[in-house]
């Protein structure tokens, strides 16, 4: 089952980038994401450590430490904790089969490959960029 750590903390730094100047509160969040505010106040603690947001001084003002198009996707992810590879190989194989054997280190050279250039893409993926992209459809779909 795939972890929604990093889409829901990408979530969260754009709903702050969107409302930014407004106060907001985590149960607002947590709505929009169809969660627990204590799950948001967990990322957004984590988001501080990672100095991702701002130092605020009060729980409803928000804001990011950087702008929006300073903050990569890799950065993001760098932050999550336990940050685990994107694709895990099955390494309970059989080793008396000649494939059990071997499959875990074949795949582990192809998905060292996949997670480098994933991490190549989102290097180049701003935060900026899906701002825009939720600023535009929120446009096309008020239309």
């Amino acid at each position: 089952m795939a972890n929604t750590q990093f889409s829901d903390t990408i979530h969260v730094l754009v709903y702050i980038a969107y409302f930014k100047g407004k106060k907001i509160t985590s149960q607002e969040m947590a709505s929009s994401l169809e969660t627990s505010p204590s799950l948001i106040r967990k990322i957004m603690a984590n988001l501080k450590r990672s100095h991702l947001l701002a130092p605020t001084h009060g729980p409803t003002q928000l804001a990011l430490a950087t702008d929006p198009a300073e903050i990569t996707l890799r950065d993001v992810y760098a932050t999550l904790p336990g940050q685990a590879p994107l694709l895990k190989v099955d390494t309970h194989t059989s080793q008396k089969c000649p494939i059990g054997q071997t499959m875990p280190t074949v795949l582990s050279h192809y998905y060292s490959e996949i997670q480098a250039a994933a991490e190549a893409k989102m290097a180049k993926i701003t935060l900026q960029d899906i701002l825009n992209d939720v600023t535009l459809m929120q446009r096309l779909t008020a239309e």
